[in-house]
């Protein structure tokens, strides 16, 4: 079963019923393109980490109809929860970024805008990365779909530190920055995945070379300030022409960590998938 099948949200409460349903492109790839027939069997997903065998039922326009012989749950998920936040490249290179840090295990992308960005990011935008992420998923066999929020801008990482730390510490107290911020990423699973308690990093990346905000190397942060790997991370990466040092610094008053990967230039996407890929393999 070398071809994985996405069910669509509406569908995808009947796959724990027994029943697989494949509309819109997924219906038209199996039965058209790969010559789906009743009595086939398929991979189904419906992006919550588990994967279904189903077979074939019936092939119609833009349907397909499959009974679900067996279903396992995902076990390859890294164990610590990376978010990236990332100010886009240009191009062809947003769906370069996108496709290897869905291959990397990254849970989230948030675009991030900053006073240096290239690209604004609107709704269109936000759902072409959503294709790009489910195509990879589809790729690399990933079970659990890579979530593309809204965007947000460099100046709310204060009010995004503030939504973590209230669920991490389970408070309801929020200033009505967060909250404009809770409501736009309603619906998105912002943070689902931590508990009271959890440890989680947020590093800023920005290079020693452009000032002095007490950045701090990879292995420096880890020997001072990790006892143990943390449950999770968030990671802002900026522009190609960097952020600047008044949006460094506002991020490190509201307690992010500014972060030096070492003396290469490394462009967007590059610097986005050796910090998501350094703190996926802490152990």
């Amino acid at each position: 079963m070398s071809d994985l099948y996405y069910v669509a949200p509406e569908n995808a409460s009947a796959l724990r019923q027994g029943r697989g349903v494949l509309t819109g492109a997924e219906a038209r790839h199996l039965a058209k393109v790969m010559r789906g027939k009743p009595g086939d069997e398929v991979a189904l997903f419906d992006g919550s980490g588990c994967e279904f065998r189903g077979r074939i039922l019936t092939v119609a326009r833009d349907v397909v109809e499959l009974e679900i012989l067996e279903s396992r749950e995902d076990d390859r998920e890294p164990d610590v929860a990376a978010t990236v936040l990332l100010a886009l490249p240009k191009g062809d290179r947003q769906k370069w970024a996108i496709e290897k840090l869905c291959e990397l295990g990254v849970r989230r992308v948030v675009p991030l805008e900053s006073r240096r960005s290239d690209v604004k990011v609107d709704e269109g935008v936000r759902e072409r990365l959503e294709r790009h992420a489910l195509e990879a998923s589809k790729q690399c066999g990933r079970l659990r779909l890579m979530s593309i929020t809204p965007a947000l801008a460099v100046s709310e990482l204060s009010a995004l530190a503030e939504l973590l730390d209230a669920r991490l510490k389970d408070e309801n107290a929020l200033s009505p920055q967060a909250r404009v911020l809770q409501e736009r990423f309603d619906g998105f699973g912002l943070f689902d995945e931590f508990r009271p308690g959890d440890e989680v990093v947020r590093v800023v990346a920005h290079p020693r070379s452009d000032g002095d905000f007490g950045q701090t190397g990879f292995q420096e942060l880890v020997r001072s300030r990790l006892a143990r790997a943390p449950r999770g991370v968030l990671a802002a990466i900026g522009p190609a022409g960097g952020f600047s040092a008044e949006e460094v610094q506002s991020a490190a008053a509201c307690g992010w960590i500014p972060l030096d990967l070492g003396r290469q230039v490394y462009r967007v996407e590059t610097a986005a998938l050796v910090t998501a890929a350094l703190f996926l393999h802490l152990t």
